[in-house]
Order: structure tokens, then sequence, then C-alpha cells
């Protein structure tokens, strides 16, 4: 016990790593909590509502999720970079600045986004035989806005340091989300209950929670500052679009399946449960995307200060931390598949053999550490681009080859495979450009203990 006290306390004293790592649990404590409650939230709509509905549910996601990206074009990506730059090289109005720009580049963009969704709507309708969903598609245009928006002003407040303030504003709703699906489950029956529940607590909400932080954090604090730099909309999208491309591909990698499944005739039932097996296996990178959403901003601020070095040794150090943290969520995902999907139901235990195979390349992703993030954040944006746009094509190859005869087990493979080429590829980078490797491999890598 001494000695794991002495560890801590010469973890705290270590001023940037305390800071990342304080806010990278505080992140990840917040990811298992909206993880776990919206596992909670998945077993209550497969059980009450069915497999259907849940593939209905997927449908929509995944339509959403491709439209956000697109309005979003890479610019919640492009302030994790830009935000700490700017308040670092001048201050934080200037800062703000370029977050007032990306709102309402956003609001453009959404208007586009939200009339090209009301119009594709039939069609989208008729290609999944699904005609009931077209009001649901239509009426998903008006909340698109705040979908984007939410995640705009979450990934500012990181990019600002204040992970503990986006973490909130991520719990409130999600708490909010299991309480109101209890209810109406309970009292309020209706088939379509999941598709209004995201609507209002996936994409309204969050924004709504959003706001009280960006003022407290960025407009009260900056009201007496000057704007020392007025950075134009296509400095912001110049630095956006190769991150938009790169976020594009991992889209590919994670939508282009539940095109292709349904494509290959699989059920609106299979495509929910192979969604579901996805959304479990995300379980097991949770402490990655904790560390993701906290350290691009540290890492960008010790670069642009020159401090080379101590982004080495921040991020050698964390990729050992990770994986150890992630290793029991891994070996419980991988060892007990069949037992979890069982807790949604007897149909959904034919997909334990892809939660097995999805948790595999999650692991293998934590393995190889945060590459998007240090390449992101020291301007290789436009290579980490390139290598994004290998795994996707490498994904849909993959796909078209291995589900027509494996189905879901197939699609499983497929982004496994996908996942496993790309992190090769960025971590060989990575060591030909900087010089160190940053993929930890345990029993092997000789490095200081974390």
């Amino acid at each position: 016990m001494y000695t794991i006290k002495e560890k801590i306390h010469q973890l705290l004293q270590d001023k940037n790593f305390s800071f990342i790592l304080k806010g990278s649990l505080s992140t990840a404590l917040t990811l298992l909590l909206v993880q776990g409650l919206r596992f909670i939230s998945g077993i209550l709509i497969a059980r009450f509502y069915g497999a259907t509905a849940s593939g209905r549910l997927t449908l929509l996601v995944t339509v959403m999720s491709i439209l956000a990206m697109l309005i979003n074009f890479g610019i919640k990506d492009a302030l994790q970079k830009l935000i700490p730059e700017y308040r670092e090289r001048y201050n934080l109005k200037t800062a703000y600045r370029i977050l007032q720009r990306a709102n309402r580049l956003i609001i453009y963009f959404s208007v586009i986004g939200g009339i090209f969704l009301f119009v594709i709507a039939p069609y989208l309708s008729a290609y999944w035989k699904e005609p009931d969903m077209l009001f649901v598609f239509r009426y998903s245009a008006f909340f698109l806005p705040f979908l984007v928006l939410g995640e705009l002003n979450n990934f500012s407040l990181r990019a600002l340091l204040k992970a503990h303030a986006a973490n909130v504003s991520l719990i409130t709703p999600t708490v909010i989300r299991i309480i109101i699906l209890f209810l109406i489950t309970y009292f309020y029956f209706n088939s379509n209950n999941p598709i209004y529940l995201h609507w209002t607590t996936l994409c309204l909400l969050p924004w709504l929670f959003s706001l009280i932080p960006i003022y407290k954090y960025f407009i009260k604090p900056s009201k007496e500052e000057p704007i020392l730099v007025e950075v134009k909309d296509k400095e912001i999208l110049a630095i956006a679009y190769p991150m938009f491309i790169t976020y594009a591909a991992f889209l590919v990698v994670n939508s282009a399946d539940v095109f292709l499944l349904k494509a290959f005739g699989v059920g609106t039932d299979q495509v929910g449960i192979y969604k579901t097996c996805t959304n479990i296996s995300m379980l097991a990178a949770t402490f990655l995307v904790a560390l993701n959403t906290t350290v691009q901003p540290k890492i960008t601020q010790l670069y642009t200060q020159g401090q080379h070095a101590e982004v080495q040794r921040i991020i050698q150090k964390f990729a050992k931390l990770i994986f150890l943290l992630s290793l029991p969520i891994f070996l419980l995902l991988f060892f007990c598949s069949k037992y979890i999907m069982w807790l949604y139901g007897s149909a959904f235990m034919t997909g334990a053999f892809a939660l097995s195979v999805l948790t595999a390349g999650q692991i293998f992703n934590t393995l190889c550490g945060p590459v998007a993030q240090l390449l992101n954040a020291t301007g290789h944006h436009k290579q980490f681009r390139n290598i994004s746009l290998f795994g996707a094509v490498m994904n849909i190859f993959v796909s078209l080859l291995l589900i027509p005869k494996y189905g879901i087990s197939g699609a499983a493979f497929a982004n496994t495979i996908s996942m496993i080429a790309w992190n090769i590829i960025g971590v060989v980078y990575i060591k030909r450009k900087f010089g160190y490797t940053l993929m930890y491999l345990p029993f092997i890598s000789n490095r200081k203990s974390a």
C-alpha cells in the first residue's frame, strides 16, 4: 500500500501528466456512466420494444450521424487544435471568436443538411423497406442542428481544458434519458418512444446543457479582452477539411456496414443486433476515448510551446496506463459476450461472436494509443486523413467479401481488420516521423512505469 501511495504521489507531482490524468479519469468515469446508462436503456428498449425497434433506431442514428458529420465538416475537430493554440498565442477572446465563427458555419450547413434529409426521406424509407419511418426521417431534420451544435460546444470546452464541465453536460441528459425511458415505457408506451427519446435527450438536451459552461468559461471571462487576431472562415475550413475527410472515413467504417448489411438482405432486427454489439464493444475503448478528448488540447499546447520531448514522455506513459485500465473491460466483453448479449434477450445472443470480434479490434486500437490525436495536434492531419481513408476503403472491400456469406459476423471481421490496419500504419508513420514508438506492447515495451 505504501508503494502504491508513493506511485500515486509521484504521478500527481508531474504537472502535465497529472492534469491529463485527472481530466482523463474524470472523462473515463463519465463515459462509463454514460455508456452504462445507455447500456441499460438499450436493454430496456430491446426487452420492451423488440429487436425491430432497436433496428429502426439504428437506421435513424446512422442517418443522423452521417448528416451530422457532413454538417460539422471537421469543424469540431479543428477547434481541438485552434482553440488551445490561439488561446496560448493570443488570448481567450480570440479563441472564443473562433468558436463564434464555427457556430455560424454549423448553422449554415445545418439548414442545407436539414433540407436534404427532408427531401431524401421518402427514398430512405423505400430503400430500407420501412415506409413507417418517413415521418421519422423528416422530423429528424429539425433536430440535426442541435445535435451538431451540442457536439461543437462539448469539444470546445475540452479544447479549453474544461473536461469536467464538458462531462457534466454529457451526464445530465443521459440521466434524464433513462428516467424518461422508464416513465414513458410504463405510462405512455408507444413503439416510437425510443426515437422520440433520441431526438430530445441525445440531440436537444446536450446542446441546452452545454450553453451554461460555454458562457461561464468562454463568454464571461473574455468580456473585457480585445480580439487580437480575426480568424476567417476559410482558415477554419482549411484545417477542418482534412479532419472532415478523416472523420468521414471513420464514419464509413462505423456506418457502411449498416448499409451493406441491408443491401445484402440482412433483416432490420439483425442490423439492430449488430449495432448493439458495436456499441457494447466501444466500452473496451472507454479509457482511450477519455484520454483522446483530454490529451489532444494539451499536446497542442505543449507542441506550440516547442516542448516536443514532453509530448513524447506524456503520451508514452499514457499508452501503458490506458491499456492496463482497459484490460479488465476487454476480458469481460471478450470472454462473456454470450452472457452480455443474453441481457438484451434471447434473440440478441446471435450477436455474441460478433461482439467478441469487435472487442478484439477495440483492444488493439487501445494498444496503439492516441494515434489520431498526436498527428492532428502536431499538424499532420493531412497524413492521418490518408491513413484513415485507406482504412475505410479496406473496411468496405472486406465487408463486400464477408457479409454475403457470414452476415453480421462478417461485418464484425471487416471492422476489426480495417481498424488493425490503419492503426499499424499510423504507429509506423509516427515512428518514422518522430523517432519513437507510440504503441504499448505488454511484456515487450521497455518503458518506465506509469
